[in-house]
Order: structure tokens, then sequence, then C-alpha cells
């Protein structure tokens, strides 16, 4: 390893930012009563109160799910 280069794991990189979106979406619903996220191949808005409201299905063939690190 080189001299002043830490190491990141990708396990890191993913609790780090799960953690991060999920403080951000709390925000977020707090302040505009609901978000847009994607849940079971569905777009859907999600309201402070629970509610849940399907926007659009994702067609998701053909995508590639990896996730590429520099």
């Amino acid at each position: 390893m080189k001299k002043g280069i830490e190491y990141i794991s990708k396990r890191l990189v993913v609790r780090g930012s799960e953690k991060a979106f999920k403080t951000a979406a709390n925000k977020a619903i707090k302040v505009n009563g609901y978000v847009v996220v994607v849940k079971d191949e569905w777009l859907v808005k999600e309201f402070l109160d629970g509610k849940v409201e399907r926007i659009k299905r994702i067609d998701s063939t053909g995508i590639s799910q990896e996730l590429l690190l520099d």
C-alpha cells in the first residue's frame, strides 16, 4: 500500500452511502411531506403518514446493476 493512501472497502462505501441516503430522506420527508424513491421496480411517492403512491413501473431490462468504483 502506498504511503498516505487509506484503503476503503466496498462494504464501507455501501454502509456510508446507505446511512447518508436514509438521513437525507428522513429530512426531505419532514420538510416536503413526501419523498420519491424506487421500491420493487416501481417509482413511488412515500408520504409522511406512511401512504405509498405508485408513479411508474421501471423497466430494468438491460440495465447493469453492478456498482463500479474507481
